[in-house]
């Protein structure tokens, strides 16, 4: 690169630099995601028993904080102005164990960090956490979680149940904060369905 390059080069640098000063800082938007409440506390089989909801699992595609939006077959763009206030594993862990401990059927269903003896632990892993925004479709909270029931006792450890359910949340319009909501309703909706499940289940 010759000195006119370089000069030139350090010039326009110089004018982005001077440009950019003085202009705001654009602020990232956090959220919470939160699940209806439960419409109804579930009677079954469990009603002694205590479960203890285990690390919730995310896909590495969508770990991170930040909003996952689809818009197309197979693009995927994370938004970094538009994230999750907190981990999405914990904050997810955190409002499932929440839910299913007002919802039922079990006698208590405690948080992920608590050191409570506990009959079962109810591993999450959730495989699919994006907004589909892709053009000629309905835009929805798109929701996946597989749930695996553990006996915690030493002698009969072991799978108890397993299952996958998803949801696709509608959304009135393709924006940050209608799919955050649209995760709440997906989530409640889930949650309702394993817990129904878990309700009518003998599991020893």
């Amino acid at each position: 690169m010759n000195a006119r390059s370089i000069a030139l080069t350090s010039g326009l640098s110089l004018m982005l630099l001077a440009c950019s000063i003085g202009q705001p800082v654009q602020q990232p938007t956090t959220y919470v995601v939160e699940p209806d409440a439960p419409a109804q506390r579930l009677s079954g089989l469990h009603g002694s028993e205590v479960v203890r909801m285990g690390n919730v699992r995310v896909a590495a595609a969508f770990a991170g904080n930040a909003l996952v939006y689809r818009t197309d077959d197979v693009t995927f763009v994370s938004d970094p102005y538009q994230s999750f206030i907190a981990d999405p594993r914990a904050m997810l862990g955190n409002q499932m164990a929440s839910w299913l401990n007002r919802a039922g059927p079990f006698k208590v269903v405690t948080q992920p960090d608590s050191g409570l003896p506990a009959d079962y632990i109810l591993e999450a892993t959730v495989t699919e956490l994006y907004g589909d925004f892709r053009p000629g479709q309905p835009a929805a909270a798109v929701m996946t979680v597989q749930f695996t029931l553990i006996n915690n006792d030493a002698v009969g450890a072991g799978r108890m149940f397993e299952q996958t359910i998803t949801r696709r949340a509608p959304l009135e319009r393709s924006s940050p904060d209608a799919l955050v909501r649209g995760y709440g309703r997906a989530v409640s909706e889930i949650l309702a369905d394993v817990a129904g499940e878990l309700a009518m289940k003998k599991l020893k």
